[in-house]
Parts: C-alpha cells; sequence; structure tokens
C-alpha cells in the first residue's frame, strides 16, 4: 500500500478502530438502562468497572483518561489506596451511626481536620454533615434565615446551588434545571454577575459595577431588613467556570456587612484544593459567615456540610437540621483520609503540574 492509498484510507480506518477499540458515547445502551429514569442527563453510555488514579475501565476493558473527576469529586483519582485503606478498616467497624441518635468518632475527627483548613481567622468552627451539594446549599439558607429571622436570599445570575426545589429555584445557569418545575420558591432575587456585564469595562470596574447592582438591588427588590443572605459561587461552575473579578469577593463581603446580611460561600465545586488553594474565596483573604462544602472532600463518597460560626448554628433549635445519611461513618473515613495523603495541598498539585510542564 502506497503512503497516498495509506492516507485515503486513513479516515475509514480510524473510525473503525473507534469503533472497535473505543467506542465512548456511541456504545449502545446496556441492558438495564430503560429501567433508568429519563430525567437523568448523561455523557455516554459507558459501563464504568473500574478506577485507579486518572484512569476508568469500562467493562468491556476499553480504558479512559477521567477528565471529569466525577464532576470536580475524585481530587485525588480513583481509589487512592490511602484513602481505600482508610474506608476498608471502617466497613469493618461500624457503617451507619444515624447523627440523630449518637456521635461517631470518625465525624468528630472531621470537624478538627476541617477547623484547621478553614478560611479566614478561625471563626469557621461549627459544622454540619448532610450527604450532598444541594443539601448542604439548603441547610446554609435554613441557617441564615433562622440566624438572622430574615427571609430573602440574593444570587448570582450564571450560578447553579443544585437540583432540590430550593436549590433548583436558585440556580440560573440554565433552564434545564428549571423548566417545568414550577412554581418555583420565594425569596429568592438574582443580581447580576460581573462576567455579563459590559465589556469594555475593565476587570476592576466589573467588581464595582457587581456591588452596586447589589445596592440597587436593597433599594429595589428586597429591602436589607428582609435580606438574609448573599449566596454566590466564588468561581462560577455550570454558568462557564468563570473566576471573580479582582476586588468582587472582598465587595461582597463588605456590602453583606454593611448591610448586617450573611455571606454564603458556595464552595461545593472549588473547594478542597481545585483552584490551588484549599478553597477559592483563599485567593482574597476573604471569610463567608457559611462555607457551603462537597464533592472533593470525601474522595467520591457521598459527604457535604457547611461550616459557618458557633454563634450562627447556636440560633438553631435541636432537630431542625440533620438527615438518615447525615456524617455517614464511612463517608468521614474517607474524608478523613483525603488530606493524610500529602498531595491534597494546592502549592503541592502546583508544584507538580510545573514538573510535568518542564
Amino acid at each position: 500500500m502506497t503512503m497516498r492509498s495509506l492516507g485515503a484510507a486513513w479516515p475509514p480506518l480510524l473510525h473503525a478502530v473507534r469503533r472497535t477499540s473505543h467506542q465512548g458515547a456511541a456504545a449502545a445502551a446496556p441492558p438495564g438502562a430503560e429501567r433508568i429514569g429519563a430525567g437523568i442527563g448523561r455523557l455516554s453510555n459507558l459501563v464504568l468497572e473500574r478506577g485507579e488514579g486518572s484512569w476508568v475501565y469500562t467493562a468491556d476493558g476499553e480504558k479512559y483518561l477521567d477528565f471529569s473527576t466525577g464532576i470536580g469529586v475524585t481530587n485525588l483519582g480513583h481509589c487512592h489506596p490511602h484513602v481505600t485503606e482508610a474506608v476498608r478498616q471502617q466497613i469493618g467497624k461500624l457503617w451507619h451511626a444515624q447523627v440523630n441518635i449518637a456521635y461517631h468518632s470518625q465525624m468528630l475527627k472531621l470537624t478538627e481536620k476541617l477547623e484547621k483548613v478553614m478560611p479566614g481567622d478561625g471563626g469557621l468552627t461549627s459544622f454540619l454533615f448532610v450527604t450532598t451539594g444541594s443539601e448542604a446549599v439548603e441547610a446554609a439558607v435554613k441557617l441564615a434565615r433562622h440566624a438572622t429571622k430574615k427571609p430573602n436570599v440574593i444570587v448570582f445570575q450564571g450560578g447553579y446551588h443544585g437540583r432540590t426545589l430550593l436549590t433548583m429555584s436558585m440556580t440560573t445557569s440554565g433552564t434545564k434545571y428549571r423548566a417545568g418545575y414550577g412554581p418555583h420558591a420565594a425569596g429568592i432575587f438574582v443580581a447580576p454577575h460581573p462576567f455579563f456585564a459590559l465589556r469594555e469595562q475593565s476587570e476592576a470596574d466589573h467588581a464595582a459595577w457587581a456591588v452596586e447592582q447589589l445596592e440597587m438591588m436593597l433599594l429595589q427588590q428586597t429591602a436589607p431588613s428582609e435580606t438574609a443572605a448573599v449566596v454566590l459561587e466564588p468561581v462560577l461552575g455550570e454558568g462557564g467556570y468563570v473566576p471573580p473579578a479582582p476586588g468582587l469577593l472582598q465587595g461582597i463581603r463588605d456590602f453583606c456587612d454593611r448591610h448586617e446580611i450573611l455571606f454564603i460561600a458556595d464552595e461545593v465545586q472549588s473547594g478542597f484544593g481545585r483552584t490551588g488553594r484549599m478553597f477559592a474565596v483563599d485567593h482574597d483573604g476573604v471569610c463567608p459567615d457559611i462555607l457551603v462544602f462537597a464533592k472533593g472532600v470525601a474522595s467520591g463518597f457521598p459527604l457535604a456540610g457547611i461550616a459557618s460560626r458557633r454563634e450562627l448554628t447556636s440560633t438553631q433549635p435541636a432537630g431542625s437540621q440533620g438527615g438518615t445519611y447525615a456524617g455517614n461513618a464511612v463517608a468521614c473515613a474517607a474524608a478523613n483520609a483525603t488530606p493524610g495523603t500529602g498531595i491534597f495541598t494546592g502549592s503541592w498539585r502546583g508544584a507538580h503540574v510545573l514538573s510535568l510542564l518542564r
């Protein structure tokens, strides 16, 4: 075969290789897929069998580099041996210790570890654990309303906060999360994000412009006496993966302080080293009143929560927060093991990436 004929045959040959060795999104739906609700969106029909580090393997033996990391979850890769061993040990001791019945040692240990990495001057010393990011955002809003005795919250255009009724109502990154589910929860007001400001403005003006819009909202839509919290993803996730304009986080912090409004940082996607610091707010030296975390905290086990000040969490009556699987013992064991790998800090990750680039 000549080079010319080989070149002519290359496209169909490449297609055949892809079809037989890596089917990807073209793979047929597996048996049983019809029994899973159509409301679940999915990138492919792959049936994943196992994961190791940055790789996942299908039931057919195909190997894929997992750029998704389970949508910002497996920060340490799949089945990190340190986390795996911690989970194995915990499974042999206790699977489920319901949070409304008793304490368990893994949760108590985790609160100590998390307190040490929280942003700010150490004020975020009170923790509540749930199962998912949506639950954690709801818990944060419930806390803000309890603590301030005010009903309304301000969110930002392009933000994503979850799929439950309240968090879906707070989400404006796409209508696919909201359409057909109305009426939506009340007491939610949407502020423009500086990402959507006029492009001829400088980035510094973007931050000032966003705070100016917040001030206008207090005059036109929700009074300070009715506004419990401002909720922001420090880095927009579903809305475009947009970092904050310089000065934006400090501007929001100052705005909230002026009007006695709580600042809630939704760090579900941006937390635990994904931006090069433990939390995205650390880049600006800003501490929220309530920090929401999930995803990377437990290397893929279902765990989420909020961190806040004790004077805020003490306003809530016993029983007003919680959940059947909240702070599961095995998930907490995975979370306790995650920082212990030594590769969790952004400084190590940044140096590692730079070494690979060289």
